[in-house]
């Protein structure tokens, strides 16, 4: 396809994804345009991963001392060598094999810094993810650039790292903020677009992902949100993904496709959503003991010892 970098770094961060994963990277080598280099970004795998990655001859396994997240992103950024790097969650197989080359030729315009694609959940998926993921990414390709007087919102961003491509030259200006323990994949877009880059949207770079509920998941994540929103929000308003009426819709849409067994749980998850982000509220008002057990990813580092003071 015309206009498709001639270099592109595939960056999947990984730990333990388990047998499945072979399908991921099987059809990223059944892509119409083959990648420099696919790049592991593991955290600390102690299954099989290290083997299955050996399998594939462009495939690379590398060692990243970080979690999940995007300190595990800037290292794995380091590493590559591409114009272009894209971001796949080991989990996420891509829907079709121009996946890779829908998702990278907006790159064709220079002023394109990041571009992200569309999940959806296979078939026999949950409804209630598969809804979700339908209110997160509609059908229409679109493009997000800075306007005079526009407020760039981040929920106007559904800029997800499990299946989006980064400029590497742009990242090299605006970095994923380490401090962040949820949505810097957003805030990193929201700056791309503040900075005069455009984030670009292709519906028809499609993933699809069994994401499987879990009110535990959706608790930690209510619970980092509201943190991360008290502690560093900005004009770009709240982090969390979803709008406010989401939940009416969701049951609507199940009650329409006689899903009704789905309704408690919603109900029950909805509950878990709105406590865990109003507790993520107010978690600087616990001790830094208390706060690191309930949400050890908002536990602020130590400053540094200087050499003066340690001569002192």
């Amino acid at each position: 396809m015309a206009g498709v970098p001639s270099s592109i770094s595939i960056v999947i961060p990984t730990l333990n994804a388990g047998r499945a994963f072979g399908t991921v990277l099987h059809r990223i080598m059944g892509q119409g345009c083959t990648p420099l280099e696919i790049v592991c970004a593991d955290s600390g795998s102690t299954d099989g991963t290290r083997h299955i990655v050996s399998q594939f001859p462009i495939a690379r396994f590398a060692e990243i001392a970080e979690p999940l997240g995007p300190r595990s992103w800037n290292r794995a950024m380091e590493q590559v060598r591409g114009e272009v790097v894209v971001f796949l969650a080991q989990d996420a197989v891509p829907g079709n094999g121009d996946w890779l080359s829908r998702l990278t030729v907006p790159f064709d315009d220079p002023s394109v810094g990041g571009v992200y694609g569309r999940q959806q959940v296979s078939i026999v998926g949950d409804p209630l993810a598969g809804f979700r993921l339908a209110q997160r990414y509609c059908a229409e390709p679109h493009r997000r650039r800075i306007r005079v007087g526009d407020t760039i919102a981040y929920k106007s961003l559904p800029f997800f790292i499990d299946s989006a491509a980064v400029r590497r030259s742009v990242w090299r200006g605006i970095h994923f903020n380490e401090h962040l323990p949820i949505g810097a994949d957003r805030v990193w877009a929201r700056q791309v677009v503040l900075a005069s880059y455009t984030i670009a949207y292709a519906p028809d770079a499609m993933v699809i992902r069994d994401v499987l509920p879990g009110l535990k998941a959706e608790y930690r994540r209510a619970l980092l949100t509201g943190y991360t929103d008290q502690h560093y929000g900005d004009q770009g308003g709240t982090l969390w993904p979803d709008s406010r009426h989401f939940v009416k819709r969701a049951a609507w849409y199940l009650l329409k496709g006689l899903a009704w067994g789905r309704l408690p749980y919603l109900a029950i998850e909805d509950v878990a959503q709105r406590y865990g982000y109003k507790l993520g509220r107010r978690l600087d008002r616990f001790s830094p003991q208390l706060r690191g057990r309930l949400a050890p990813e908002t536990a602020r580092p130590e400053p540094p010892v200087e050499s003066d003071d340690l001569a002192a």
